[in-house]
């Protein structure tokens, strides 16, 4: 909604039109820029045989609850292995009642029947939840509890589609879940979406056109596919379950912290977000 308000405020308030689907390719703008989601039309339209999303046999459950600060308040915890895992961090700071609004999700592997293809908005009772987590136990913080006290839980599959050999055709390109949707893992969902539109936006302004933009993004995101099909930076979970099956006391025994590391930097120069290549290249901002 922020980025609404913002396109809205600088474009204008008829800049964004409701309830017009796209049935084609045909337009008479400088450019078409098919921003439309894992079941994108102009996609469909490039490449119309490429079929339903691609099924991960994974379900995901998300939600938030307003719950008291866990750790530093600032925290992000991982909890699972290879079949099952829980994601929780804060999204926002404590609130004068000394609550937080704390987002979940549950990740769990098996056919969850009732869960349609593509569709990442179906909200289904917290009780659907619950059976996946009960027995789960964090000294940190009441897992059952935080996820009991969500207002409203989403489901929906982990789907996603096979890299494509090209986004563009003339003055149509495309862009975020569009172009690459992928497993949100390593917050990469929506980031790689709005990197893709930062980079779009700096070949517009600078004359450079759709070849630099898919140069720049096509690779990389190419690349994060089917790297978060295999867990990306969270293969961290599976490893430490395969290696060490009945717990540990000691995690440097059965992940030493330079071989974390390692698996973390490798993920961060996959994805973009290694600092010091950050700091190293262009800024994509354009400037008026």
């Amino acid at each position: 909604m922020m980025l609404l308000e913002a396109v809205r405020e600088r474009l204008g308030p008829e800049s964004v039109v409701l309830g017009s689907p796209v049935t084609g390719l045909d337009h008479d703008a400088d450019l078409l820029v098919g921003a439309d989601g894992i079941r994108s039309s102009v996609r469909q339209a490039l490449f119309p045989g490429e079929g339903e999303p691609v099924p991960g046999g994974d379900v995901l459950w998300r939600g938030t609850t307003y719950a008291k600060p866990f750790l530093t308040g600032g925290s992000m915890l991982m909890i699972g292995d290879s079949t099952q895992k829980l994601v929780i961090y804060p999204v926002a700071p404590p609130g004068d009642d000394g609550t937080q609004l704390i987002n979940w999700a549950v990740q769990h592997r098996a056919r969850v029947e009732g869960v349609p293809t593509g569709d990442w908005n179906q909200p289904v009772e917290v009780e659907r939840v619950l059976p996946h987590v009960r027995g789960w136990h964090c000294d940190e913080l009441d897992v059952q509890a935080l996820i009991e006290g969500a207002e409203q839980v989403f489901q929906y599959p982990l789907v996603d589609r096979d890299p494509l050999p090209r986004w563009s055709a003339e003055r149509v390109t495309l862009m975020g879940d569009a172009a690459h949707p992928m497993y949100p893992t390593g917050s990469n969902g929506g980031t790689q979406a709005v990197i893709d539109a930062r980079v779009l936006a700096y070949a517009l302004a600078h004359g450079l056109g759709m070849e630099f933009y898919e140069e720049q993004r096509r690779p990389v995101t190419n690349n994060i596919v089917p790297a978060n099909r295999k867990d990306g930076s969270e293969v961290i979970l599976r490893l430490a379950c395969e290696r060490a099956p009945g717990g540990f006391a000691d995690v440097e025994q059965v992940l030493p912290l330079a071989e974390r590391e390692e698996i973390a930097l490798r993920y961060k120069q996959l994805a973009g977000f290694e600092p010091a290549t950050l700091n190293a290249r262009r800024s994509w901002t354009v400037h008026p």
